[in-house]
């Protein structure tokens, strides 16, 4: 009797534990997409608040995929000024905890 009610203890010990990490990891493609949009949002602040301000607006987080930051702008007249500013704002941009691991830069017309 004394074993079924510490095999009960375990087993709920288990599934609250399993509950409590279910908790961050996203539970379907919506939610993963909404935490996904979530972050570039999110990067994008970061990555606007370090451009000089005539640039910022035209600038926005594509995507960050392990070394590689993909930086989306409107248009090429925009892509040309922000490859002639890369130089200066990276060593701000990498200062951030979010694009310490960055080593590759992209910069793409927005689709």
């Amino acid at each position: 009797m004394a074993t079924d009610r510490r095999r009960k203890g375990r087993r709920a010990a288990r599934v609250v534990k399993d509950l409590l990490e279910e908790r961050h990891r996203p539970r379907n493609a919506l939610e993963r997409l909404i935490k996904h949009a979530a972050l570039r949002e999110s990067w994008t602040e970061q990555l606007r608040a370090v451009l000089p301000p005539a640039i910022a607006p035209h600038c926005s987080v594509g995507d960050m995929d392990g070394a590689r930051l993909t930086i989306h702008v409107v248009d090429s007249s925009w892509a040309t000024r922000l490859r002639f500013e890369l130089p200066k704002v990276e060593p701000a941009l990498r200062a951030l905890e979010d694009f310490a691991a960055v080593e590759e830069i992209r910069i793409r017309t927005a689709p």
